[in-house]
This record gives structure tokens, C-alpha cells and sequence, in this order.
């Protein structure tokens, strides 16, 4: 039987490297590209462990939410090429996983149900933003500081939590 704490937790330390590598690799683009696909990279990777992990912790919630939400994050690390254009394109598919996550959350006693909430409006941000970015680029660059925000600060809280305090073990659903 899988612990649900450790595997919150788990995911929570890989995400913390998935932002911790974003960061590396926005940084290093211009300077030391080599490093920033490196990070870039690392960071997809570790993505797809929070997807995994994400999938068990919430597949007793709504199984069918829960797999919509993996394969989007997977879709999200497959399209995420270099390039602007591949950039909005994987964050339409993290997006729809973010909003699957925070939807799971709010149908769940595992995690406090705010977090979901800034889940929810942080995925629909990425989702904003995207398809602004694709249908008028100079509106998309305006809005992203306003909306990129949002979604920052759900993932990081989210992040955060996993990492402190995992799931509510008592209220773990049982899997059918």
C-alpha cells in the first residue's frame, strides 16, 4: 500500500526542483543556453514524477479528473519545445492539469480546499494567457505580468503544503 503523506511530500520536493530548474533555465537562456535546456530538461523530467504522484494521491477523488489531469501534464512536457510557441502550447495543457488538480482538491478533504481554489484560478490564468498570446500577441504581453502571478502563487502554496504537510492521511479515500 502506498503512504499518501510520503508520496504528497515527494511530490511536493519535485516540484519544489521544477521551479528551482525553471528558474535556472530562464535565467541561463541567453547567456548559457546549453544550461538552460539542460535545466529545462531536468525540470520536465521531474514534472512527470509530480504528474505520477498527483494521479495516485487524487485518482481515489475522481478517477476519470485525476487521469485527464496526468495525461495533460504529460502533454504539457511532450509540447513544452523550444520556442515561444511551444512554451503556450504546453501551458495550455499544464493549465488544464493545474485546473484538474485545484477541481480535485475543492472535492477533497486531502488539502484545504483554498488551495484549489488558487489552483483553479492559476490554471485558468495559464489557459488566459496562452490563447491571448496565440490570437494577439501584443495584448498576451501585457497580461501575462497580471495573470502569471496568479498561477505562481497557487502552485507555489500548493508546492509548499505538499512539502510540509503532505495529505490529510485520515481522509485518504479508499481506491475501488
Amino acid at each position: 500500500m502506498n503512504d499518501a503523506r510520503r508520496d504528497a511530500r515527494l511530490a511536493g520536493a519535485l516540484w519544489l526542483v521544477v521551479i528551482a530548474a525553471g528558474v535556472v533555465s530562464v535565467v541561463t537562456q541567453s547567456g548559457v543556453p546549453r544550461l538552460a535546456l539542460a535545466a529545462n530538461q531536468f525540470g520536465g523530467v521531474c514534472y512527470l514524477g509530480v504528474t505520477v504522484l498527483l494521479y495516485q494521491l487524487f485518482k481515489p477523488v475522481d478517477t476519470n479528473i485525476s487521469l485527464f489531469g496526468a495525461f495533460c501534464g504529460l502533454a504539457g512536457v511532450a509540447s513544452g519545445a523550444e520556442g515561444s510557441q511551444g512554451f503556450f502550447i504546453a501551458m495550455v495543457f499544464f493549465g488544464f492539469q493545474i485546473i484538474s488538480i485545484g477541481y480535485l482538491i475543492t472535492r477533497s478533504t486531502l488539502i484545504p480546499r483554498i488551495l484549489g481554489v488558487l489552483l483553479l484560478l492559476g490554471g485558468s490564468s495559464y489557459v488566459i494567457n496562452s490563447f491571448t498570446n496565440f490570437l494577439a500577441p501584443a495584448i498576451g504581453a501585457h497580461l501575462a505580468p497580471f495573470v502569471i502571478p496568479v498561477a505562481i502563487l497557487g502552485e507555489g502554496a500548493l508546492t509548499l503544503w505538499l512539502l510540509v504537510k503532505g495529505v490529510n492521511v485520515s481522509r485518504v479515500p479508499a481506491i475501488d
